[in-house]
Formats: structure tokens, C-alpha cells, sequence
């Protein structure tokens, strides 16, 4: 670690103020370093290039059919975008449990699943297959690729074609589970869905049986109903007054003529008293005023201390002897028999048109009670209306539904919906398409200068030795008189060139066990 840190502030010393001349410097001091280096990567990247297996790529081109039926007509339950339906067909494609059915059927990958397992096959596998989407730009999909790159061209070409297969059969079975499932759920929708109508409109059966005089529809017939009572009513009241007027005119026409005389009574019979005769004409007065007036008005109320004051005085006057025998109805006198009967009659009648009103304004009160109501109800029947509708249309929605999702089904089933088709089969590559040797050859030289350079840096930048007079005279801080090369004889100079060429041997030699080792391994892994 301190070594390094020294060497640090040096770098940086070294690369301030570098020139191209310095380069080249750098470039013939280290080239043996540079040309090692590369050359070894060189060979061991060309070893594993030359190495590599040949592979072969085969595709087919699935169509997409679009629904026969105008989407106006049936509309379709799938309404997925061109993303949504690449990521469903991916997964199709790329599921493990589906590859695993493929590899066992075409035997694919037999060595890798015996040293890794099924997991890294099926990694590999998926890795080989390849989607790509014909027209993509479309709001609908159109077609779409599927293709594999395997070993042999023939086994590229049934994967493909296996693969297109497996994927048109299970889109329809998917299609056909969603069509199914949707028609399930829609069915068990409306089928709450009618249950809670039902519900509603029992409970609205029962509201307006136990409150049938209550609803909005029954108002005309209150109203009809008051209508005629309060005639039937009046006319009763009509009756009466006119039975009490009469009354009075019988009453004071009875007082106004003589009395009849009985001839079979007795002549010496006792006769009225001007006091009856007077008590008489105040009950007449008062009848007649009451027919009119209330009780409380004020010549009733007159009429009626008259009255009670000649009952008093005729109480009065009345003699204290023993009692007498009252005449005998043979005996009395009658004034008009006539009337009399009139009155008698006229007296019934007002009795009977008062025993009448009491039932009729019994039901007027009624009527006009449920009338009250009404509006309270239709407040009340108006909500659960709502809720009755609301459910309603609801049903109808779902039984809509339920209907078009059948249709939709029966179209899958005729294969008249939306389905894949092959367009052009996986054909069997006559060459192989990868890899790319000349171009990975290219890479592994590049890389290999690329690396001997960096590896002719790090040596340059740990060797601390003077290189040149710039350097030492940099380090002394005085300049250099002169300097003297490395000197040396033919024999020195043969040595070394057989030194550097044994160098360049080792080193193809290793780079080759290198090579062959890393295309083994990978051989191993992959």
C-alpha cells in the first residue's frame, strides 16, 4: 500500500507536461511488455472464437387474426393494448412449466440438465427464444415473431414451430377461460342481482298491502270518497233544516187555530191554563230558534229563562189539595190531530238524519286523515322507489352483459373470434447465423492492446530508475554534461533476441492453454 501511494504523486508528475515524443518513448521502452500482452489475449480470445459452437436461428411469423364479427355488433370482452398483449404472449412463451414440456419433448439441452439441472436449461432456453412484434407503431396487434437459436438448424426449427404451436393452443384455451370466467361471474352477479330485486319489490308488495289507503294512487279516491260524503253530509243537513222549519211553521200554525173539542169527553172537564198556553208558544219560539241559532245565542238563551220562569210560577200555583185525578185522554182537549201527526213525523225525521250524520262525519274525518298521510307516505315509498329502480336497471346492465359475453363465447367456440395463425413456418437455416468470429476476433485484438497498454503503463509507472537526461537532471536539479548508452556486444544482443523470442513462444503456448481452458469451461458452464 505505500509503495502505491508513492508511485502516485510520481504518475502524476509524469503525465504533466507529456509530449508525443514521450509516447513513443514510452512506447519503445515498454513495446516487448505491450506486444506480450496483446498478443496473449490475441490468441486466447481466437482460441475460444474458434472454439465457439456454430448456431442456427429459425423464426415463424404468427398472425393475428381479428374477430370476424363486427365489434358493433359483438363487442369483444379483450380490450388489451399492443404492450399488454406482447407482455401476456411473453409469458406464454417464456413460462418455465411450458419450456419444460418443449425440452422434454424435442430432448433439448440433455447435458446441461444432467450437470446444472433443469432451472439453468431453462434459463439457457429462454435466453435463446427471441419476440419481436411486426408493426409495432398500430394500435392493434397484427403478427408477431417467434424465434430460437439453437445448435442444429433442424433442432432451431422445431423448437420454433413448437413453440408457435404451444402458443396459439394455449392463447385459445386462455381466451376461452376468459370468456368462460367472465361469463361466470357476470352469471352469479345477476344472480344477486335478482335476488335483491326480488327482495325490493316483495318489500314494496308488502309496504303498499298493509298501507293500500295510503299511497299516492289512492288520493283520487279520498278525494272522491270526501266529495261524495260531504254532499250525502249536506244534503242530510239540508233535510234536517228543512224538517225543523217545518216544524216550527206546524208548531205556531198549531197554536194559532182552536183546539178540537172531544165530544165524548166530559163537558165539565177541567181546561188549560193561560200559563200552558204561554209555555206552550215559548217551547214553539224556542224550537224555532234553535233550528236557527246555537244554543248560546242570545234570544235562545232569552227564550229559554222565559220558559223556565213560567215553569216555575205554573209549579207554583199549582193547588195544595189532595191531588186530583188527571182527565183522562178521552177527556182532553186536542187542538189539530193533523199536525199533530205531522209533527210526529217531522220529529222522527230529524231524529233519523242525526243518527245518519254521526257515521258520515266519522268517515269524512277518516278520508281526510289518510289524506294527511298521503304525502308522508310518498315520501317515504318514493325512496324505495329509487332503490327499486336503481337495483332495476342494474339487472338489466348485468343481463346485457351476460348476454353479450355468451355471444362472445359461442364465437370463440366456432373459431370466429380473435385467433393466432401461422403465417410462414419455422424453415431449417441452411448456414448458421452466429457467431460472428471475424468480428470477436477483431474485439480479442483490441482488447489484448488495450491491455497491454495498461499492463506497459503500470510497469512503467513502478520502475523508479532514470530512464533519460530530462529525468535525471530533473531529479539532481543540475543539468547533464553527457550520457552514455548501454553498450552491447553481438553475442549479448544474440542472447537476448533468443531470450525475447523464447519469451513470445511461452506465451503462445500459454495463451493457447489459456484459450483452450476458458472454451472447456465454458463448454462446462454453458
Amino acid at each position: 500500500m505505500s509503495e502505491n501511494k508513492a508511485l502516485a504523486p510520481q504518475a502524476l508528475e509524469l503525465f504533466e507536461g507529456v509530449q508525443i515524443r514521450q509516447y513513443l518513448e514510452f512506447a519503445q521502452r515498454r513495446k516487448w511488455w505491450i506486444l506480450l500482452t496483446a498478443t496473449a489475449i490475441f490468441i486466447a480470445c481466437a482460441v475460444v472464437v474458434l472454439r465457439l459452437p456454430d448456431t442456427y436461428r429459425s423464426e415463424t411469423v404468427i398472425m393475428v387474426d381479428p374477430q370476424k364479427v363486427p365489434d358493433s355488433y359483438v363487442p369483444s370482452t379483450v380490450n388489451a393494448s399492443v404492450l399488454d398483449r406482447l407482455s401476456i404472449i411473453r409469458q406464454l412463451v417464456l413460462s418455465p412449466s411450458r419450456l419444460q414440456r418443449v425440452m422434454d419433448q424435442l430432448n433439448l439441452y440433455a447435458e446441461m440438465r444432467k450437470r446444472g439441472g433443469d432451472q439453468r436449461a431453462i434459463e439457457a432456453m429462454q435466453h435463446a427464444i427471441a419476440i419481436e412484434v411486426g408493426d409495432a407503431g398500430s394500435q392493434r396487434l397484427s403478427a408477431f415473431r417467434i424465434a430460437f437459436t439453437g445448435k442444429t438448424g433442424q433442432e432451431a426449427a422445431n423448437v420454433a414451430n413448437q413453440l408457435a404451436a404451444m402458443v396459439i393452443v394455449e392463447n385459445l384455451k386462455a381466451r376461452q377461460q376468459q370468456f368462460t370466467g367472465t361469463a361466470e361471474f357476470l352469471d352469479t352477479q345477476l344472480q344477486d342481482s335478482k335476488r335483491q330485486l326480488e327482495a325490493k319489490e316483495a318489500e314494496l308488495e308488502r309496504i303498499k298491502t298493509q298501507n293500500i289507503l295510503e299511497l299516492p294512487e289512492s288520493k283520487q279516491y279520498h278525494l272522491e270518497a270526501l266529495t261524495s260524503l260531504r254532499n250525502q253530509l249536506r244534503s242530510s243537513q239540508d233535510r234536517m233544516n228543512r224538517a225543523q222549519q217545518e216544524k216550527v211553521y206546524l208548531q205556531s200554525l198549531l197554536l194559532a187555530t182552536n183546539p178540537a173539542v172531544d165530544l165524548d169527553a166530559d163537558v165539565n172537564g177541567p181546561a188549560s191554563s193561560p200559563l200552558e198556553s204561554q209555555i206552550q208558544r215559548l217551547e214553539s219560539r224556542l224550537a224555532e230558534l234553535r233550528s236557527r241559532y246555537a244554543p248560546n245565542h242570545p234570544d235562545v238563551r232569552k227564550v229559554q229563562v222565559q220558559l223556565d220562569e213560567l215553569k216555575r210560577r205554573m209549579t207554583s200555583e199549582e193547588p195544595k189539595g189532595p191531588a186530583t185525578e188527571p182527565p183522562k185522554p178521552s177527556q182532553r182537549a186536542s187542538r189539530n190531530p193533523v199536525i199533530e201527526s205531522q209533527l210526529a213525523k217531522l220529529d222522527q225525521e230529524i231524529q233519523e238524519q242525526t243518527t245518519a250524520q254521526a257515521p258520515l262525519q266519522e268517515q269524512i274525518n277518516f278520508h281526510a286523515s289518510k289524506l294527511e298521510r298521503v304525502p308522508i307516505f310518498e315520501q317515504k315509498i318514493a325512496g324505495l322507489m329509487r332503490d327499486y329502480d336503481t337495483q332495476r336497471a342494474n339487472y338489466n346492465r348485468l343481463l346485457d352483459k351476460k348476454i353479450s359475453a355468451e355471444m362472445v363465447s359461442k364465437l370463440e367456440t366456432r373459431q370466429q373470434g380473435e385467433r393466432f395463425v401461422i403465417l410462414d413456418p419455422a424453415p431449417v437455416p441452411d448456414r448458421p447465423t452466429g457467431p460472428n468470429r471475424l468480428l470477436l476476433s477483431l474485439g480479442g485484438l483490441l482488447g489484448g492492446l488495450i491491455g497491454g497498454i495498461a499492463f506497459g503503463l503500470l510497469i512503467d509507472m513502478s520502475d523508479e530508475s532514470v530512464r533519460s537526461e530530462r529525468e535525471a537532471a530533473s531529479i539532481l536539479g543540475k543539468p547533464i554534461v553527457g550520457a552514455i548508452p548501454r553498450i552491447l556486444t553481438e553475442a549479448q544482443r544474440r542472447q537476448e533476441r533468443f531470450r525475447m523470442v523464447g519469451v513470445l513462444a511461452g506465451t503462445v503456448l500459454c495463451s493457447l492453454l489459456a484459450g483452450f481452458l476458458i472454451s472447456r469451461a465454458s463448454g462446462w458452464l454453458f
